[in-house]
């Protein structure tokens, strides 16, 4: 019974994980920054996120792409606002963006770390920028 809870917790949370991804808009055809704003409470969060962005970028370069990769930030000096951590990536559109968050290796490394959905949900702000062209 233990095991049937168990895969049913997994399939509640990948769904769910999947449901935010699709819920957002399509990627940008041209290169962009996609950037997470969160704040972390604990150095035990930070090392959670840490081993999940390492995880990502591993399934990352496994698809094809080892220059794209997201990095962890923290703030320094006086913080204003609630969020303490950033993580980026730079892509170099939105087709590899696609490629990469539906390989079964991206969805794999996404289900090893359900604390970081958790994170997200109470405290991420999540964005993507595009370069503003002289005019």
């Amino acid at each position: 019974m233990k095991l049937s809870r168990g895969i049913a917790l997994s399939v509640v949370l990948s769904a769910s994980f999947a449901t935010a991804v699709l819920a957002q808009e399509a990627p940008p055809k041209e290169p962009f920054k996609a950037v997470h704003l969160i704040a972390l409470k604990s150095p035990a969060e930070v090392t959670e996120l840490q081993a999940a962005l390492a995880d990502m970028n591993a399934a990352v370069a496994k698809v094809g792409y080892a220059d794209v990769r997201y990095r962890l930030f923290k703030v320094v000096g006086k913080q204003t606002g609630k969020y303490n951590y950033m993580w980026e990536s730079a892509w170099p559109g939105g087709e590899v963006y696609d490629k990469v968050h539906n390989s079964p290796d991206w969805n794999a490394a996404v289900k090893r770390h359900p604390k970081v959905e958790e994170m997200m949900k109470e405290n991420d702000v999540y964005n993507r920028y595009v370069e503003v062209s002289k005019p």
